[in-house]
């Protein structure tokens, strides 16, 4: 980023730190208030512009659960991996395959391209039909 010109500024690493820090999928939203409940005096539009910065850096990835809106995790240090998520409850699961990693890897030479990181999304319903009904019921509850 230096390299651009751009400025390592302190609510550019607070976004960086949390994202890093939460072991969990966020959005731009979620990531603002938990900033700001930490006391960080930053605007809802300063992570949106944050979250593309490190996004066009490769610090963060952006992957779609489904929600309408995108989501953000670490991509430095991670495998590359799949979510699953449920079509009805939303629960979202993540998972590795060797074989998986192959396949997309062969896919790209073929094509005339080196393979640096895949985000894949996998969309279907629990096969725990019960579990998937608590955590509907927990969700709704939470809203209330």
């Amino acid at each position: 980023m230096k390299k651009e010109g751009l400025r390592c500024t302190q609510e550019r690493l607070s976004v960086l730190r949390e994202i890093y820090r939460a072991g969990t999928h966020l959005d731009a939203d979620e990531l603002f208030v938990r900033l700001r409940e930490k006391g960080v005096a930053i605007s809802r539009a300063t992570v949106y512009h944050t979250l593309d910065l490190l996004f066009r850096f490769n610090f963060v990835t952006k992957i779609d659960l489904g929600h309408k809106h995108t989501h953000y995790e670490k991509s430095w240090g991670v495998a590359n991996h799949l979510h699953i998520i449920c079509l009805k409850c939303g629960r979202v699961s993540e998972a590795t395959s060797q074989e998986l990693a192959g396949m997309m890897e062969k896919l790209c030479r073929e094509h005339g391209y080196w393979l640096g990181s895949f985000s894949l999304q996998l969309f279907g319903e629990c096969l725990d039909k019960e579990a998937c009904a608590r955590q509907i019921k927990n969700k709704r509850n939470e809203k209330v």
